[in-house]
């Protein structure tokens, strides 16, 4: 069988930035090849469009332009937002406000949307709710290891969000407010099993590790082994890479 539209395969790759010597940013190994569905609108058309044809056993090699991966950087999309959105019963969040922090906000439809602290001013705090690869090529490399039908099990949620809930959304953060302010937490189900650096659509990556749904701890767990669950190296590990999200 070969990978078409409604078809599920197991793929071992390797993604980096721009060519074969840029950085890495995602793997999935032989022993722990990623199941990836392909027709629903989850996988970047870019990918998809490279992957289609290919069958068990294949190797594949391809670059992707920015248009054909994360799309290009957009200047609409640096918001600034009002220091009122990050307040908490009356108490400003500060310590959500510094230069580099990703947190996931929330618009005034309920859509997710991740968004980095660029610039902090007296009243307003400026977010780039860019994808952080918008404007890089990709180059992607692997094999194919089975392709099969989709099941109802592959496409069925896997978060607490459900498939209503607007998370996968690309839509411009309006007035947007914190989840922490909005009441909304590690807990609720916003955080899928998706990676914003697997080959998704931006649309459906506004969510999951390395959203900033949590926000990040300000001391980072180093690690010196290799991940025990999908081998990642330890450079890796906590930040969202491989099948068990390493950490």
């Amino acid at each position: 069988m070969k990978i078409s539209t409604n078809t599920a395969a197991q793929v071992s790759y390797k993604i980096l930035t721009n060519d074969n010597t840029g950085e890495l940013i995602e793997f999935a190994d032989n022993k722990n090849p990623r199941l990836l569905i392909f027709g629903n609108n989850t996988l970047i058309p870019g990918f998809e469009t490279h992957m289609a044809g290919l069958q068990s056993g294949q190797e594949f090699e391809f670059s992707l332009t920015p248009e054909e991966s994360f799309g290009n950087y957009r200047n609409e999309l640096l918001v600034d937002v009002p220091k009122s959105a990050f307040t908490v019963d009356g108490v400003l969040k500060e310590d959500l406000l510094y230069l580099g922090n990703e947190i996931s906000m929330l618009d005034n439809n309920g859509n997710v949307v991740a968004g980095k602290v660029v610039e902090l001013n007296t009243d307003n705090v400026k977010m780039d709710f860019n994808h952080k690869l918008a404007g890089s090529g990709l180059y992607v490399s692997g094999t194919v290891h089975n392709v099969r039908m989709v099941t109802e099990q592959d496409i069925a949620p896997s978060g607490g969000c459900g498939s209503g809930c607007g998370c996968a959304s690309n839509q411009k953060a309006e007035e947007p407010v914190s989840q922490e302010a909005a009441g909304c937490g590690p807990g609720c189900g916003c955080a899928s099993n998706q990676k914003a650096e697997e080959p998704v659509r931006q649309e459906a990556a506004g969510c999951g590790p390395g959203c900033g749904c949590a926000a990040p701890s300000s001391e980072e767990k180093v690690y010196e082994d290799d991940c025990p669950s999908c081998g990642n190296p330890p450079d890796l590990r906590g930040k969202g890479h491989g099948d068990c999200g390493c950490g």
